[in-house]
């Protein structure tokens, strides 16, 4: 491939013909990723270039029924938990973190997708059961206005992770309402009436191509509508009363961080794994002697996978607990999700502290653009700054709940 091709990026993703991928069970999800996951590494620079997932690796996630992983089985997909999704993307991000991200994205949102009303989601899957969405969920980025049969919708939303790959937008705005204050709502839009800006250009996950994405004046139906607040809750979800599988009552919002911080702390523990292995037969460069005799850099790897270990459990914990309280019809308080959300973005900071902890151990070597460790830096602190992994905001959020104050509005609880 030449320079000139490897920068030929259609637009907007076009749909090809593709066959049906095998319904996955957990192992077989695992087994797949760990298939793809070399490849992916040997593409991260050209996602880079491309400031997208190549063609390559999107056909390879369709065709091994990954990218269907969380997609209700009523329209051919695998009907995966979250704690699937988060040991896939485990996997994934051993090759490649602008993948995992993107990857992490989509597959949870044809979960989203299945919490939506049943003609909603014919709407999509019926003429082309591959069909993904990206998401724009900043509520002030759009308007809607009541009409006749639905919504006038308007807006400009940032970060649509992954929007070339998609062919539908899901989409948070504010809600005129007569009388009364805007209702925070989501509405889903076909490809023909969003328009991706192909503006995402960043230091860090460059390869996910999270373009603004722009929407004027689009009529949208009320079926392919949702009160946010029902999509925090989880309870009277429309999915939920069309399918028994406990994941489509699942509280969208207390998941969501989920969904995120997987590829910080799975991208620091392959770092981790990546860093340790090159570092056992290195020799320096001005000594000759063996790095891995030296004891700064025993105690930088010691730091680093400590932090890991930690960070991962925790998130694992926490997300098991989601899923088992869901499965048993119990639903989270608002401090359960306020101390959720405060753990991720601890886990964040500390996937983030296991790579800068690595990097002074790595040398001037750790800095060729040929190795990983320099993707992984400026990745992981590129994924650090989303508000949902983001300390400082989530720390700031659970201290004022557990000081007995109002937590500050505008966040997904």
């Amino acid at each position: 491939m030449n320079v000139a091709q490897l920068h030929q990026r259609p637009p907007q993703h076009v749909p090809t013909s593709r066959s049906a991928p095998p319904r996955l069970t957990h192992a077989q999800a695992v087994e797949a990723a760990k298939a793809i996951s070399p490849r992916l590494a040997q593409r991260a620079a050209a996602a880079e270039s491309l400031r997208r997932i190549p063609e390559e690796t999107l056909n390879e996630l369709h065709a091994s029924g990954l990218m269907r992983l969380m997609q209700p089985a009523r329209f051919g997909g695998s009907e995966l938990g979250l704690d699937d999704l988060m040991n896939v993307v485990f996997v994934i991000a051993r090759g490649c973190s602008s993948t995992a991200w993107v990857y992490s994205n989509l597959a949870s949102h044809s979960w989203n997708l299945g919490q939506f009303e049943l003609q909603a989601q014919e709407d999509i899957w019926n003429d082309d059961p591959h069909a993904l969405a990206a998401t724009g969920l900043a509520f002030p980025c759009g308007r809607a206005t009541p009409v006749e049969g639905g919504y006038r919708l308007t807006g400009l939303w940032p970060f649509g992770s992954g929007v070339d790959a998609s062919t539908w937008m899901l989409v948070g705005a504010m809600t005129e309402r007569a009388g009364g204050a805007p209702e925070r709502r989501f509405f889903l839009v076909p490809q023909s009436d969003f328009k991706s800006l192909d503006n995402w250009s960043s230091y860090g996950l460059t390869g996910t191509g999270s373009h603004d994405v722009q929407i004027q004046d689009a009529f949208v139906p009320e079926h392919r509508t949702v009160s946010a607040e029902v999509f925090a809750a989880g309870q009277n979800l429309p999915g939920a009363q069309l399918y028994k599988n406990p994941l489509f009552s699942m509280p969208t919002f207390a998941a969501f961080a989920y969904v995120l911080s997987s590829i910080p702390v799975a991208t620091a523990k392959a770092a981790v794994e990546q860093f340790t292995q090159g570092m056992r037969a290195r020799a320096g460069t001005y000594t000759g002697n063996r790095v891995a005799e030296l004891a700064s850099v025993q105690a930088r790897i010691a730091e680093a996978a400590s932090c890991v270990e930690f960070a991962e459990t925790v998130i694992r914990r926490d997300w098991q607990t989601l899923e088992a309280n869901v499965l048993a019809g119990e639903f989270p308080s608002m401090e359960t999700k306020l101390r959720w959300k405060r753990n991720v973005a601890f886990a964040t900071s500390l996937a983030v502290r296991a790579v800068d902890a690595l990097m002074p151990a790595a040398g001037a070597g750790g800095l060729k653009m040929a190795l990983p460790l320099q993707r992984q830096f400026r990745d992981i602190h590129a994924a650090s700054a989303h508000i949902a992994l983001t300390w400082d905001v989530h720390a700031a959020a659970y201290g004022q709940s557990a000081l007995g104050l109002q937590p500050q509005g505008g966040l997904l609880l």
